[in-house]
């Protein structure tokens, strides 16, 4: 069975970011995209660090922009403080239809993830949104080809919704073969433009809790 490694699904999901919509707010601190981008000219910066299944506090940064209407460039850099593995990591995400306030929209998302010892493992993502009084859900399908390695893919499904200035979620995630992370957690702006962001999980593959805090600003 394959073991699923949290620390690098950090790594890939963590570049699927978005901007705010009235009902669709994913990004940080979910692990599950939106299929929203950035307005023409709109950008961000996502710093953050998670603690993995491993017990290994990892930093991570991602900034993207968008230079055109519906494409975003995101990239990062995820660096573990123990044992000093850095992973980086580029991607292009097209919203293909309209984000609409209560509806569905589509996007998806074209990237690789470089790690010394590994190289460079591609992954495209799809992407399904759908809005409504209730909240946002969010749908990831993504199929991962790293390098020297079969072929897999994961999923994830998660359910946000804005109370007064709080904004909490809820997600199951994971790959085809191992038990999913269930995940929960709440984003605040705490100033303009800035939010304050965190999470708490627990790993059923690993049996073992996840965490992770962080900030966004956009700009």
């Amino acid at each position: 069975m394959k073991k699923f490694n949290q620390r690098p699904l950090f790594a890939l999901i963590s570049l699927t970011l978005c901007l705010w919509a009235s009902h669709a707010n994913a990004g940080r601190p979910l692990a599950v995209d939106d299929a929203n981008v950035n307005e023409k000219g709109a950008g961000h910066v996502e710093v953050w660090v998670a603690r993995d299944s491993n017990k290994i506090n990892t930093w991570n940064v991602a900034p993207a922009f968008a230079p055109v209407e519906g494409v975003e460039i995101g990239v990062s850099y995820a660096k573990a403080r123990k044992h000093g593995n850095a992973e980086q990591a580029i991607q292009a995400k097209w919203r293909i239809t309209p984000s609409q306030e209560n509806g569905c929209n589509v996007a998806s998302t074209l990237g690789t993830v470089h790690e010394k010892t590994v190289g460079s493992s591609p992954y495209l993502v799809g992407i399904l949104t759908c809005n409504s009084a209730l909240g946002a859900v969010h749908v990831n399908l993504t199929r991962h080809n790293p390098k020297n390695e079969k072929n897999y893919t994961s999923w994830g499904v998660a359910f946000e919704r804005e109370m007064g200035g709080v904004t909490p979620h809820v997600e199951v995630f994971g790959d085809d073969t191992g038990k999913p992370t269930v995940q929960f957690g709440a984003k605040t702006e705490i100033a303009e433009g800035l939010q304050l962001d965190a999470t708490v999980g627990r790993d059923r593959q690993n049996k073992a809790n996840v965490f992770s805090l962080g900030f966004k600003y956009s700009f």
